[in-house]
C-alpha cells in the first residue's frame, strides 16, 4: 500500500512536471508567434510610410515639372549674358531634379529597414531643388 501511494505519487509528480513543461513550452511558442506578427506588422507600416513618403515627393516632382516648361520658355525669351546666366541656373535645376529623382528610385529600392538612411538626403535635395527653383521662377518673373 505504502509503495503504491509513492508511485501514484510519483507518477502525479511526472504528469504535473510534464503538464508544466507542455504549458510553458506553449506559452513561449504563442509569444513567439506574437512576437513575429509584431514585427511583420512593423515592417508592413514602415513599408506604407515610405510609399507615402515616395508618393509625396514624386507629387512635388511632377508639379514642377508642369512650371518647368513655363521656365525654359521664359529663359529663351531671354537674351546676352543675362540669358547665358538663366541658363546655368536651369542646368543646375535640372541636374539637381535628376539627382532626385535618381536617389528616390534608390529609396524605392530599400528595404523597409533602411529606408530611413535615404530618406534624410532626399528631404535636403528637395529643399535645395525648390529652393533652386523658386529662386529662379522669381528671377523671371514667375509668380510662386
Amino acid at each position: 500500500m505504502k509503495r503504491l501511494l509513492i508511485v501514484l505519487l510519483m507518477g502525479s509528480v511526472a504528469l504535473a512536471l510534464g503538464a508544466c513543461t507542455e504549458k510553458s513550452e506553449n506559452n513561449m511558442q504563442q509569444a513567439q508567434e506574437e512576437t513575429q506578427e509584431m514585427m511583420q506588422s512593423a515592417e508592413e507600416q514602415m513599408e506604407v510610410t515610405k510609399q507615402e513618403f515616395v508618393n509625396q515627393v514624386e507629387e512635388q516632382l511632377a508639379s514642377m515639372e508642369e512650371e518647368m516648361e513655363q521656365i525654359e520658355q521664359k529663359i529663351n525669351e531671354q537674351s546676352g549674358e543675362e540669358k547665358t546666366e538663366l541658363q546655368k541656373q536651369w542646368e543646375s535645376l535640372k541636374d539637381k531634379k535628376e539627382g532626385l529623382e535618381n536617389d528616390l528610385e534608390e529609396l524605392q529600392a530599400k528595404s523597409s529597414e533602411n529606408w530611413q538612411d535615404v530618406k534624410e538626403g532626399i528631404d535636403d535635395q528637395l529643399d535645395s531643388l525648390n529652393d533652386s527653383f523658386n529662386s529662379l521662377k522669381q528671377e523671371l518673373g514667375i509668380e510662386a
